[in-house]
């Protein structure tokens, strides 16, 4: 008996759409952001950090979970594990910096969301699918035209200013590992001066990866780099250490002595005055006891 399949068309477009639609909502986006040292007292300070580093493109990730498990061999010459330490977790990741992409700013991106979904459901409204990117398109394009011609201004200026004094305005970091910025600032120079800052300060990060979001992480290594094809695109790779802080306790409960730390731990007591025993002492005896060098 032959089966019409034809109906089961439109559930499968509605199916589709309604899956294209969860996929393209936007997550909450944490990326790596900088974290505020704690306050004098210890506590979680309340300002506003800086902004979240964002790469243009997003590399390769990876988290490292690492345990040290003891092996103490006994008499019968078998390996017995009984301790296990846990290794703070490593995070490597890598992100490319370009001068030229195709990020939307900050006041596009309700703009871009909206052109992303409608796209989805274009089955059932595909005039307004189009309608939406074009508006994005326009919009982005308007962007990009004027933030070339920022670009391109600044580095007419910076062009100029290097040709009277002599330098090449690059960034400088002096012996002491002082970062003096310079008068080219292009989004490569600006990210890496963006990292060596926080690299020095020691600054901790609250990392996002597609699995969870790591705090208290630190930059253990950075490694900038930029091929021999391109001078336009940077390639950060990253590597982030877990600090784990110890703190000591106070329970407010009388601890109790024992051995030499309780003797130590003693109230004074009076034990009274001695004056001792005073000796009848004659000149001849003194005279003989310092010539023989002591009593006898």
């Amino acid at each position: 008996m032959a089966i019409n399949l034809s109906a089961l068309a439109p559930v499968t477009t509605a199916a589709s759409a309604l899956t294209g639609l969860v996929m393209v909502t936007p997550q909450s986006v944490v990326g790596y952001a900088p974290q505020n040292p704690a306050d004098s007292d210890g506590s979680v300070s309340i300002d506003q950090s800086a902004p979240a580093i964002l790469f243009n493109y997003e590399g390769e990730q990876s988290v490292n979970l690492q345990s040290d498990i003891t092996d103490h061999y006994v008499e019968d010459n078998t390996a017995v594990q009984d301790q296990i330490a846990l290794k703070p977790v490593i995070i490597n990741t890598n992100g490319f910096i370009g001068e030229l992409n195709n990020v939307p700013p900050v006041g596009l991106q309700t703009l871009k969301t909206a052109a992303d979904k409608l796209t989805v459901v274009g089955a059932y409204a595909p005039q307004l699918s189009v309608t939406a990117q074009l508006a994005y398109n326009e919009a982005f394009l308007a962007y990009q035209s004027a933030t070339n011609l920022v670009n391109a201004g600044v580095s007419a200026w910076s062009s100029v200013s290097n040709a009277i004094s002599g330098q090449n305005g690059n960034a400088v970091i002096d012996e002491e590992g002082d970062l003096i910025p310079g008068s080219v600032q292009n989004q490569q120079q600006k990210y890496f001066q963006q990292f060596y800052g926080y690299w020095v300060n020691r600054t901790l990060f609250t990392v996002q990866t597609p699995w969870a979001v790591f705090q208290n992480m630190a930059i253990q290594n950075l490694r900038a780099l930029q091929d021999a094809e391109t001078n336009v695109i940077t390639d950060f790779e990253v590597s982030f250490k877990q600090i784990r802080n110890a703190f000591t306790a106070f329970s407010g409960i009388p601890t109790s002595f024992a051995g030499r730390s309780a003797t130590q731990a003693a109230s004074v007591t009076n034990q009274g005055i001695s004056q001792g025993t005073p000796t009848a002492t004659t000149p001849a005896t003194a005279t003989a006891t310092t010539l023989s060098g002591g009593a006898s």
